[in-house]
């Protein structure tokens, strides 16, 4: 079932961002045309100055509405009057949770690459190509003399650090929603102060420990090189911590407290 559910979801939010990452893609073949075009004045630099603004709009668009629109659609599938229909489908709530997580995901990432690509199309001249290898091999080089091989788990890490705190944004604001629709009559409300309220708590358990952590390390040269080498292992496990509980938050309050009305 839970195949089916994200094969629907797929379905539905396709039809709303294959469009917009064709445009924001063909947005930025103009802008690579017209940025190769000499001109001083006239209708054509009016043109270039119009398809630059509406690229730099697509990009606004395709990363933050991207993860709007996602969360608009759980609250409307999972907690308004398309509830009602949602769970009597043959689904456990943890799958709808899922499905959504799943889905919403992956465009949230799929994003992330339609941007990084246009700019490529856009920008990708071999001078710039070229400055752009020169910057990675510096960087590259710079993290070999200060981690030496373990340089690639490090990227590694960052990597699976970025999805996982993704999620965990994700999730947060699922079980926010969630929390919220425990009260009747100011729901909204409810969402935002529990979003607010663990937002802070968990601000504060992230402060303190990097309190204790700074105070038992110290600040030496080697302390500051070894970091990311402790930090991002640190935030991959805190956010899996969190994720675990808001999924199981959510899952709860569906399965036992759910409240649509």
């Amino acid at each position: 079932m839970l195949g089916k559910l994200i094969k629907h979801e797929l379905n539905a939010t396709g039809r709303i961002f294959l469009p917009l990452y064709i445009i924001i893609l063909i947005l930025s073949l103009v802008n690579r045309v017209l940025t190769t075009i000499k001109i001083l004045d006239g209708p054509l630099n009016v043109l270039r100055g119009f398809t630059i603004t509406a690229y730099t709009l697509s990009i606004i668009a395709t990363l933050v509405v991207t993860f709007v629109i996602m969360i608009l659609r759980f609250y409307k599938n999972l907690m308004s009057d398309e509830g009602y229909l949602m769970f009597t489908l043959p689904a456990k709530p943890s799958q709808l949770i899922s499905a959504k997580l799943i889905v919403s995901s992956l465009w949230n990432i799929a994003s992330i690459i339609v941007v990084a690509c246009s700019l490529l199309v856009m920008l990708g001249t071999s001078k710039n190509m070229g400055i752009l290898r020169e910057f990675i091999d510096m960087a590259l080089t710079g993290m070999k003399a200060s981690f030496g091989s373990s340089y690639v788990l490090l990227i590694v890490e960052f990597i699976i650090m970025m999805i996982v705190s993704l999620i965990q944004q994700v999730m947060l604001i699922y079980v926010s929603i969630a929390i919220g629709h425990l009260f009747n009559g100011h729901k909204v409300i409810g969402s935002f102060v529990s979003y607010i309220a663990i937002s802070t708590i968990i601000q504060i358990l992230v402060t303190i420990i990097l309190l204790i952590w700074a105070r038992i390390a110290g600040s030496s040269l080697d302390d500051l090189e070894a970091i990311p080498q402790l930090v991002f292992p640190f935030s991959i496990i805190f956010s899996l911590i969190c994720n675990i509980l808001f999924y199981l938050g959510t899952n709860y309050i569906f399965k036992k407290k759910l409240n649509l009305e």
